[in-house]
């Protein structure tokens, strides 16, 4: 089915800022795993994306992720900010999906045009690089070589055709080298910056492939913990060199609380209760590795928010809006069958 929850939650995040200021957007660029994958990995056959398109897309989804959302109903006219209260319009331009940007097409699309954005996002990408994973022993575990990094090589190499002038591409320099700590990004002329800073970009959610290659390796949850600083360091780096390449406009999702999935559930079910929420029966161990995630990644937003103030850099938070559908689930629909209990 479509992802209307976490959609709408982001849509909200998003979209508080920009109706009070008009903000209207060149493009739309995504990087992420298969939370917004819209076709770089194709599954094949049904039921993924019967429901909406009817075939088979390469969406972990029968129907749209958020993304799809995003760029559809992220470019509404000016609301006065007196509606915000309002949800049920909320929900209504956001199942409508307003007036906004086409689906994104998947980066390696043949014969698609970008000049709206596109998606670099891969199903079972890491924030980190293979290598990471290889020096620990665990290139088991490891299903596409597509890390943060890589797909922003990709965009990177795909950004002269979209916001290039014709000179610029037939002579090469649409590009010159950076003389910062970005070094190893090439940053885009005047014209690609000025496109980039009309620009939306969307980073993440990254970590949990990260966090599950070691988890499903058969490490304790103790050692992976120790991922953390790495994979959030890698988010950080990744955003600085989307910065350094003209972006001043990005989403930077928290990661789900992987003890409430019914995955984690199955394997690591416990015949002791402490190990469960009260109220939401998720495992706990494995939220407060999300949440050990979620703190360090904000750390990092807060210290590039000084760092780069003329950047606007905002955090969705995942994990919270996860914990209330699984606390108040009729909250988002009166046809979720629903026995209230506390575990």
């Amino acid at each position: 089915m479509d992802k209307l929850p976490f959609s709408f939650f982001l849509f909200l995040v998003c979209c508080y800022s920009h109706f009070a200021s008009a903000q209207c957007y060149n493009a739309l660029f995504n990087f992420g795993d298969s939370l917004s994958d819209t076709g770089n990995v194709v599954l094949a056959g049904l039921p993924y994306g019967m429901t909406y398109f009817g075939h088979h897309t390469g969406r972990c989804s029968d129907g749209r992720l958020i993304i799809d959302f995003i760029g559809k109903s992220l470019i509404p006219p000016l609301l006065p900010l007196s509606l915000l209260s309002d949800a049920s319009l909320f929900v209504r331009l956001h199942v409508a999906e307003g007036i906004g940007l086409p689906h994104l097409p998947p980066n390696t699309a043949s014969n698609a045009s970008f000049h709206s954005g596109a998606n670099f996002a891969f199903i079972a990408a890491p924030a980190l690089s293979f290598d990471f994973f290889h020096r620990r022993g665990l290139s088991q575990g490891l299903h596409v070589n597509a890390s943060l990094h890589e797909q922003i090589d990709r965009f990177q190499k795909l950004l002269p055709s979209i916001c290039g002038s014709p000179q610029g591409l037939s002579t090469g320099a649409i590009f010159r080298p950076a003389n910062s700590l970005l070094d190893s990004c090439r940053i885009p002329l005047a014209e690609c910056r000025d496109f980039l800073s009309k620009s939306l970009l969307v980073i993440g959610e990254f970590g949990g492939n990260d966090y599950n290659t070691g988890l499903f390796g058969g490490w304790s949850i103790t050692k992976v913990s120790s991922f953390v600083p790495h994979v959030t360091r890698a988010v950080a780096e990744g955003i600085e060199r989307l910065i350094g390449l003209g972006a001043v406009d990005l989403i930077v999702p928290s990661v789900l609380p992987v003890g409430c999935f019914p995955l984690y559930l199955t394997l690591y079910q416990s015949s002791d209760p402490t190990e469960y929420g009260r109220r939401t029966g998720c495992l706990r161990r494995f939220n407060a590795l999300s949440w050990y995630h979620n703190a360090a990644l904000r750390r990092q937003l807060d210290r590039f928010r000084k760092k780069y103030p003329a950047v606007s850099i905002r955090y969705a938070d995942f994990y919270a809006q996860l914990f209330d559908f699984v606390i108040n689930p009729l909250k988002y629909g009166d046809n979720i069958e629903y026995e209230a209990h506390e575990i």
